[in-house]
């Protein structure tokens, strides 16, 4: 299980953590461990040695080591081949951890045989090898969740350190006795399984929560509910109450629209995505990462005429409902793009002149975002997608949080230039040189004028200062952004 995680964060990376891909790795790991539980036991009543189970172990943590090396090589070359995309999450698993998770599935079977002296034991012997094996299952996949990846800060030496853990179990069982073993394991089954259960049921009471609008708690308040279902990502809602229009994740809200003014002010963060255009008012292309309801989108296409906007959402059903219940129009000047903001980004070679990211889910444990969209490589992606003069714009919805810092350092290391304002971070490789004045003066001029809260971002609009070498720098290799949400911001 502990490889099953490893496996997440290193699919994630290059092809999202939607329910296509965590499907792909959980099916691609049940297919191997079907397979290797039938070759552990064919394998255990041929060969019923102790050396079947240590080789079996070796075997197992080669193929794991391999896993970082091969993945630099595979991962790239499927992600932008003509493949259908439904597939490439599926076979990039496959290939990965297809036979780690067969040899660490064939371990089982192979102790089972090696253990069980008598039919008569044969029962007792299964039933405390699976028992052990479910409890190292569970304090696997809490130890490397939670601890391991931190500690080690890359999902590459995590993966070395559970090949190397495999190796030293084999070589702690060349040098014990099968029976003292056998006692061992029977202990250490007990041990671990409260171990686990504490552990994981201490951490969720202390899981942290986000804020959530008020109004959407409220039950027999006015609100009129308008849609209620699940996607593959999220548990939306729609709801409607004195003409406010409230799209929410969860419990959390994303949208907020006027049902009288649909391309108007909508919730406050929105207006600051209009930096952009007023540090460079001739832009005309903009692609935005994260559609929600569609306020920023509508905004940019009502307020300036000569702009072109590509949205780019990997939720359908949230594309959909954009459409039915916020006004949304796809149009000529309004593109709408169903996939993953990276991986649209990878398969495409259009540029743009400003692109805003802004891709979050709501659950009951809180607000995150995809680790794979806050990462050095997936800027410099993003870099290499714009136009002489072009802006990335993030949008980070925790500035109270160590998250903010560490994502303005990110973003520093990629572009020459950064800005940022609140939680607005504004990174280029062309001079930012606009003065607060100079922007103030062009909102005047602008329909941005009429966003309530477009006049305090452009007071705070600033470069980003010199930050500390504690703050991590975020790669693919290691971006903890549960850890991060959890620490305040540092001053």
């Amino acid at each position: 299980m502990a490889t099953e995680i490893a496996a997440f964060r290193i699919i994630g990376k290059s092809f999202g953590t939607a329910l296509r891909e965590t499907t792909a790795v959980i099916a691609v790991f049940l297919t191997a461990m079907s397979l290797g539980y039938w070759a552990g036991g064919r394998s255990g009543d041929r060969w019923p040695r102790l050396t079947t189970l240590v080789l079996t172990l070796l075997m197992a943590a080669a193929t794991l080591i391999a896993v970082p090396a091969l993945d630099g090589v595979v991962s790239p070359r499927i992600a932008t081949s003509n493949m259908p995309i439904q597939l490439h999450a599926f076979l990039v698993t496959a290939l990965l951890f297809g036979l780690p998770a067969g040899f660490f599935a064939s371990i089982s079977p192979i102790a089972i045989r090696l253990f069980a002296t008598s039919a008569v034991e044969s029962g007792s012997t299964a039933g405390s090898i699976s028992a052990l094996s479910t409890a190292g299952s569970i304090a696997g996949s809490v130890i490397t969740g939670f601890f391991l990846l931190e500690w080690l800060e890359s999902i590459n030496r995590t993966i070395t350190f559970l090949a190397l853990t495999a190796c030293g179990t084999a070589a702690v069982l060349l040098l014990s006795s099968m029976p003292r073993l056998t006692t061992r394991w029977r202990a250490l089954s007990l041990a671990t399984g409260v171990a686990a259960v504490v552990v994981a049921v201490s951490l969720a009471l202390f899981a942290p929560s986000s804020q959530f609008e008020p109004s959407l708690m409220q039950d027999g308040s006015g609100w009129k509910l308008l849609f209620s279902g699940d996607s593959a990502y999220h548990h939306i809602t729609v709801r409607e109450k004195n003409k406010r229009r409230v799209l929410a994740f969860g419990i959390g809200a994303q949208s907020i629209m006027r049902v009288d003014d649909p391309n108007g002010p909508g919730a406050s963060y929105v207006d600051a995505c209009h930096l952009g255009r007023l540090i460079r008012p001739n832009m005309r292309r903009v692609m935005i990462i994260g559609l929600g309801g569609g306020t920023a989108a509508k905004q940019f296409t009502s307020f300036y005429p000569d702009v072109e906007v590509d949205a780019v959402e990997v939720d359908p059903v949230v594309a959909r409902i954009a459409q039915q219940y916020f006004e949304l129009r796809p149009d000529r000047r309004l593109r709408l793009h169903i996939s993953d903001g990276r991986t649209f980004l990878q398969r495409t070679n259009e540029k743009w002149d400003l692109i805003i990211i802004d891709a979050y889910t709501t659950n009951r444990y809180g607000t995150s975002i995809p680790p794979h969209l806050v990462t050095r490589e997936f800027f410099a992606e993003a870099a290499r997608h714009l136009n002489p003069g072009g802006i990335v714009h993030f949008h980070c919805a925790f500035s109270e949080t160590a998250l903010l810092m560490a994502l303005q350092k990110t973003m520093s290391n990629v572009f020459t230039y950064t800005f940022t304002s609140g939680g607005e971070i504004l990174g280029s490789n062309v001079a930012i040189l606009t003065s607060k004045e100079t922007l103030a003066e062009r909102v005047s001029r602008t329909p941005a004028a009429r966003l309530p809260s477009i006049s305090s971002y452009v007071g705070g609009f600033q470069p980003v200062a010199l930050l500390p070498g504690s703050v991590p720098l975020l790669t693919d290799d290691f971006a903890p952004i549960d850890m991060l949400l959890g620490r305040v911001k540092q001053e």
